[in-house]
């Protein structure tokens, strides 16, 4: 049977229907468990509306993989979430996009590489490691999961270091009205910056950006920034990032918020999904976006020549 740890697991879930008659006592429901009590469970299917189960009418229940994600979808997300997140400097490079940003972010200083390179792996290695040298940065590359597996072994057997597995999460937006003390701009204020920035004030602000399709959500108390987040829209795409609290505040539901309404904030211009990134070993806050509705579609790690 199933418990509350496996909230935003894919499960299977066989009940007794009320209406049973010969030949049909029991009917199955697959998808994403959003809700498990005493009363009743909640299963999201991959298609159709959540279905409210009764735990009374639960004959068997059990944890099952997940289905991959297509190989489509993980390129899809990874070039629009690379649009939200752009460099301050890219060369193209028979297919992969070498990107970099004196230093700021992973992401922002790893080659993105979801196509096989022209002219084979040993040449276009080589042509990373030479440009990312010329800019004073280690040579890293950003792998997404399956789609990038061929070339993730190659990498491991020349002795690139594994870092920083990182989880892709996606959650359905539909339009809807905001209430809440959170306040968003087009550009990031400067205390914005200065919680955000890393030691790359200059450099923060430009990957940042500002203008239409850029949001700056923040909270405030007192005249004092205590919590706040990013989002940034490619197409139909939502991206979320560098949402924080400041320490004193912390577990008081204020990232939550400053969630909420860049999410009405996205769907409100035109985005129908958000995108957000966690560390695979942040287990609480994996299991806080599960909650509100996010669900892991693949993940990615970096590559780094040390």
């Amino acid at each position: 049977m199933l418990g509350p740890e496996n909230v935003g697991r894919r499960v299977a879930v066989r009940i007794r229907l009320q209406d049973a008659r010969p030949g049909r006592r029991f009917t199955d429901i697959t998808g994403e468990l959003i809700e498990f009590g005493p009363e009743h469970w909640r299963v999201r299917p991959a298609t159709g509306a959540v279905v409210t189960i009764d735990t009374a009418d639960v004959v068997a229940a059990r944890p099952i993989p997940p289905k991959p994600t297509p190989f489509s979808e993980i390129i899809g997300l990874e070039r629009l979430l690379a649009a939200t997140w752009p460099a301050t400097e890219t060369a193209e490079l028979g297919g992969w996009l070498l990107r970099a940003a004196g230093g700021f972010t992973n992401r922002a200083n790893s080659v993105l590489a979801l196509t096989a390179p022209e002219g084979g792996t040993d040449a276009a290695v080589a042509a990373v490691e030479a440009w990312y040298e010329a800019r004073g940065l280690p040579p890293k590359f950003s792998l997404a999961g399956p789609v990038t597996r061929r070339l993730e072994d190659e990498l491991a057997a020349r002795g690139w270091t594994a870092e920083m597995e990182t989880v892709v999460m996606v959650k359905a937006l539909k339009e809807h009205a905001y209430k809440g003390e959170v306040v968003i701009a087009d550009a990031p204020s400067a205390e914005f910056l200065k919680q955000a920035d890393r030691g790359f004030p200059e450099t923060a602000e430009r990957v940042f950006g500002s203008g239409p399709g850029r949001g700056y959500a923040e909270i405030r108390r007192g005249g004092v920034l205590v919590a706040r987040g990013r989002g940034a829209i490619a197409e139909d795409l939502l991206a979320v990032t560098n949402v924080g609290t400041v320490p004193e505040l912390r577990r008081q539901g204020l990232g939550t918020e400053i969630l909420a309404a860049l999410e009405a904030w996205g769907a409100g211009n035109g985005a129908a999904r958000a995108a957000l990134q966690v560390e695979a070993d942040n287990a609480p806050a994996i299991a806080m976006y599960r909650r509100l509705g996010y669900a892991e579609r693949y993940r990615y790690c970096y590559r780094i020549k040390l």
